[in-house]
């Protein structure tokens, strides 16, 4: 089955265990935030329509933040796990790359479309997003882990002989 078949190929989001439980500490300081600025609220004498604004600014941000954090650390964990249990080894070409300008200052962003193939991998075209790197440049040949049942996918670079 290829992508053009109906599966369509995702990134994997892949993280040890130091980044998911960073990712967790930070979904638990989120929510922390919420009763901290509750407490605040109630015990400062802070006008009415100020705790009611602060309130439901933490009540619409920080504490879906947190929800999402803590999602993406499952979501990594998920990731890593399946790519290590029932990951192929595959070879990714890259067709083209894009740079794309986050807007805010850093580094920019590379949007890399590539043909991933391999030994049980049927091929597929997939979009990678990672850090500007001078190895992403058309025709180049890097290493991909690959599930087949659906086309999850991360890079590693190939290694020279």
């Amino acid at each position: 089955m290829t992508a053009d078949e109906g599966v369509a190929a995702r990134q994997a989001s892949i993280g040890g265990p130091g980044a998911r439980a960073g990712l967790r500490v930070c979904a638990v300081l989120c929510w922390l935030s919420v009763a901290a600025l509750a407490v605040v609220v109630f015990t400062t004498g802070m006008p009415w329509w100020a705790g009611v604004l602060a309130g439901l600014t933490s009540l619409l941000v920080l504490l879906p933040l947190g929800f999402t954090l803590w999602d993406d650390a499952g979501r990594q964990r998920e990731d890593t796990e399946r790519l290590s249990r029932d990951g192929r080894h595959a070879v990714a070409e890259v067709l083209d790359v894009e740079l794309v300008d986050p807007g805010d200052g850093g580094a920019h962003t590379a949007v890399v479309r590539l043909r991933l193939s391999g030994d049980g991998v049927p091929p597929f075209v997939a979009t990678h997003r990672g850090d500007a790197d001078p190895v992403y440049r058309p025709g180049a040949l890097l290493h991909a882990t690959v599930d087949p049942s659906d086309n999850l996918f991360t890079l590693e670079r190939l290694r020279e002989a």
